[in-house]
Parts: C-alpha cells; sequence; structure tokens
C-alpha cells in the first residue's frame, strides 16, 4: 500500500486500546516502512517480528521446496529468508560460463523465438529450446547493431535476414534450427505492429527472476555461439542509483540480448516452470 494510506490508517487508531497488525513481505532497505518504522521500533508503542517461510507451520514439505526452489538470489533472501536487502552488483550472479555454456546440444522438441527490437538501437533475436534431457537451451542469436555497421534495416530485412535462426543454421549435433518455431515473442510495444506475433511478458522484475531461477536450478544453458549474449550477461548490473532511492532496476545499458532472453524465458514459464523440482533441483549442477 502507497505511504500515505498507510499513514492514515495509523491516525485512525484513536479508540483506547486500538491495534493495528500488518504483514510484509520484505523489499529494498531503503523503503519507506523499513526506514520510518522497522528501524525506529520502540516498545511499547511499535512492535516488529521476523518469520521466515520455514516459521509458517502450514505449508507443506512439499509445497515449501517447491517455493523456495522458485526463488534465487535477491529474492530467496527477501521472500523465503525474510531478509530486507537491497539489489547490488551483477543481476545474475549464479551465472558461471563453466556451468551454462555448452558447445554440444541435445535434439529438441520445442522452440521459440524472444526478439528485442532495435532500429538505432541493437537488434537482438535469441531462439530458445526445450531439449529432449528437459532443459532449456539458447541455441542461436541473430543480433545487428545499426551503430556499428553504419546500415539501418527494415522489418523486412529483419525477417528475411534472420540467417542463423533461418536459412544457414550451424552444423551442431541433434540440432536444426529451421524446424518451425512454437511462438515468436516480441517486446509487447513492438508486437502492436506485427499482428500473428505474441506480447512478451514484460514485467522486468519477474522476467529476472524467471531466467535467475532457470540459470540457478541448472535449467537453461547457453551456446556458444550466443556471443552477444555472452557478452551482455557478465556485465548486467542493478542500478546503484536506484537503490539508494530504494528501488530495484538494473542499469539500461548494453542489455538488447538480456531483453531477449528475459522476454522469451519468462512468456514461456508456464511450460517449464514444473520441471524446476521434477529435473533439476534448485541450486544443483544436475
Amino acid at each position: 500500500m502507497p505511504e500515505a494510506f498507510w499513514t492514515q490508517l495509523l491516525a485512525r487508531l484513536s479508540v483506547p486500546g486500538a491495534r493495528l497488525f500488518a504483514s510484509t513481505n520484505p523489499d529494498s532497505p531503503r523503503h519507506w516502512l523499513k526506514v520510518g518504522y522497522l528501524d525506529r521500533v520502540a516498545p511499547p508503542d511499535l512492535h516488529a517480528w521476523h518469520f521466515q517461510l520455514t516459521d509458517n507451520p502450514s505449508p507443506s514439505t512439499a509445497y515449501v521446496s517447491a517455493l523456495t526452489a522458485e526463488y534465487v538470489g535477491l529474492w530467496r533472501r527477501r521472500m523465503i529468508d525474510g531478509a530486507w536487502v537491497v539489489a547490488e552488483g551483477p543481476v545474475y550472479d549464479m551465472f558461471d560460463e563453466a556451468r551454462h555454456v555448452v558447445d554440444e546440444l541435445p535434439s529438441m522438441r520445442r522452440r521459440w523465438l524472444g526478439v528485442d527490437y532495435g532500429t538505432t538501437n541493437p537488434f537482438s533475436a535469441l531462439l530458445l529450446a526445450l531439449g529432449d534431457d528437459d532443459r532449456l537451451y539458447v541455441i542461436a542469436e541473430w543480433r545487428h547493431d545499426s551503430r556499428a555497421q553504419r546500415r539501418q534495416m527494415t522489418d523486412a530485412q529483419y525477417s528475411a535476414d534472420r540467417a542463423p535462426l533461418a536459412r544457414r543454421p550451424r552444423r551442431r549435433p541433434g540440432v536444426d534450427v529451421r524446424r518451425p518455431v512454437g511462438r515468436l515473442v516480441l517486446r509487447p510495444v513492438v508486437e502492436r505492429r506485427h499482428p500473428g506475433t505474441a506480447p512478451a511478458r514484460n514485467d522486468v522484475l519477474d522476467g529476472i527472476r524467471s531466467v535467475s531461477t532457470a540459470l540457478d536450478s541448472g535449467l537453461l544453458r547457453i551456446h556458444r555461439s550466443c556471443t552477444g549474449l555472452l557478452d551482455e550477461l557478465p556485465g548486467y548490473e542493478w542500478d546503484p542509483a536506484a537503490s539508494d532511492r530504494g528501488e530495484d532496476k538494473p542499469l539500461k545499458r548494453d542489455d538488447h540480448s538480456v531483453d531477449a532472453l528475459r522476454y522469451v524465458v519468462h512468456s514461456t514459464a508456464h511450460e517449464w516452470r514444473h520441471m524446476l523440482t521434477t529435473s533439476t533441483g534448485a541450486g544443483e549442477p544436475g
């Protein structure tokens, strides 16, 4: 709820003995509730209690395990451990090239294409696939940077020139990227101009959480040929200025391939999330 509403609630405690109980999900340590109230606990007027997910006696062990697998990094510390922590450093601090980058690929049974559309900014397209081993793989990438190449492209040229994704696939074991793509996922503002495509789910923080979960669980792998994405992942960081304001916000720089990854992974989460606890196990190489 907004701070103004909270302030009004406190002002309504006019009846002698009135009490207000509130439950929170932890956020940034700069959040107005943390700074203005929880950091100033002064009994007998104000009390605070800290709980972790495991302190709740109601959920089953299976439910707790499944929910814990959904959260990693920043979100696990907040939503599972109940900690008010700041978003800082690399967004995908669980990314490890030795663990997540592969040179060979299994046979694939599903494919989705995620696109971060750009004209003056780089255009990035990533082909995500579900392997027969029940893992997700980014199997191909196509990028065009009009500033670097000194040439802008039209929509028709973009569609015709996605060679690594359509006409001239790289020879890799078990992979034929010419097979039909199950869904083309575009940034929502672009999707409105391209009927027949699916809009990406563009919730930035939820999307980052989906990618983080897929990486941390060992569910997601990236082929070494996707150099644009691999260049961006280690340098994708939280904005320290936004963190100082109590906001969770990544820096808007060198983020075109990581945005395409977020679009396609988060938009297809309903198709792979059930595999987190059935095939990989959170945090395990698998």
